[in-house]
């Protein structure tokens, strides 16, 4: 009864005090759902999301794109309804290359599963019934992580591909899933490369330090302050905020319950 009444009233606490709490550029969750989504999805914000998918393919070594489409804008209607689509961003590039973006904040091993889930299930949607298969093209995936999922593996970002285990030979470019885990990932990285600074960015850095690393932040930091200047989208940000707290403060009980 104890720990069910400090439980209580730590939620309690939690909730005034993020009720009343000032969000700042700075001081924003960059990682939440919704802010995401609208950094990466609304209109207007292509060259953001463009300068983010490039720094990610760069880091791999492969071709950056000129442009971007974001094939799902983002709507707070259809996101508060519970309507907008699982994947958080899905954008087409120049070369009609389909790049799918999501972050999420916790998880498992069981993530794998999800990933290649997604990936085939937008790959499939690229092709009506009776359409050629030469319309097919490639679907690169992005997972943003804030957990750790390949224990084995000491990088930050990792990418897989379909490859032939004898000869090393990648079967097509249509198969691309990019896993970047945030934990591993030391925000006191001197690095000033373009996704280094994004992985700064999503932990927190100050955006007067990632301005002088990356010009694209002075747009990112317009960006922000639209964002929490809007009622409807700071609201819709609270919310996920509350919901990722107690959902996290509930797994962390089942697991003392099961340890």
């Amino acid at each position: 009864k104890l720990f069910c009444y400090n439980k209580i009233m730590n939620e309690l606490e939690y909730l005034k005090n993020s009720e009343n709490e000032i969000i700042t550029v700075d001081s924003l969750n960059k990682k939440n759902d919704c802010f995401v989504r609208y950094l990466f999805s609304d209109a207007g914000n292509e060259k953001i999301v463009l300068d983010f998918i490039n720094g990610v393919m760069l880091d791999s070594n492969f071709k950056t794109f000129s442009n971007v489409e974001i094939l799902n804008p983002f709507n707070l209607t259809k996101y508060l309804d519970g309507k907008e689509s699982i994947v958080d961003v899905k954008c087409i590039t120049d070369d009609n290359d389909t790049v799918i973006i999501e972050i999420q904040l916790q998880g498992n091993q069981y993530f794998i599963g999800r990933s290649l889930y997604y990936w085939a299930n937008s790959y499939s949607s690229l092709l009506n019934k009776s359409e050629n298969y030469t319309r097919l093209a490639p679907m690169i995936g992005m997972n943003i992580l804030d957990f750790t999922i390949f224990k084995d593996i000491k990088d930050f970002h990792s990418c897989y591909l379909l490859k032939e285990i004898k000869h090393n030979k990648i079967l097509t470019d249509h198969c691309m899933l990019h896993y970047i885990e945030l934990p591993k990932f030391d925000i006191n990285n001197i690095s000033k490369e373009k996704l280094a600074s994004w992985l700064k960015f999503f932990k927190g850095e100050n955006m007067s330090n990632l301005i002088k690393e990356n010009n694209i932040f002075e747009e990112v930091e317009k960006r922000c302050q639209s964002f929490i200047e809007s009622d409807p989208l700071i609201n819709a940000y609270r919310k996920k905020e509350w919901e990722d707290y107690f959902h996290k403060d509930e797994l962390e009980i089942a697991k003392k319950e099961n340890s």
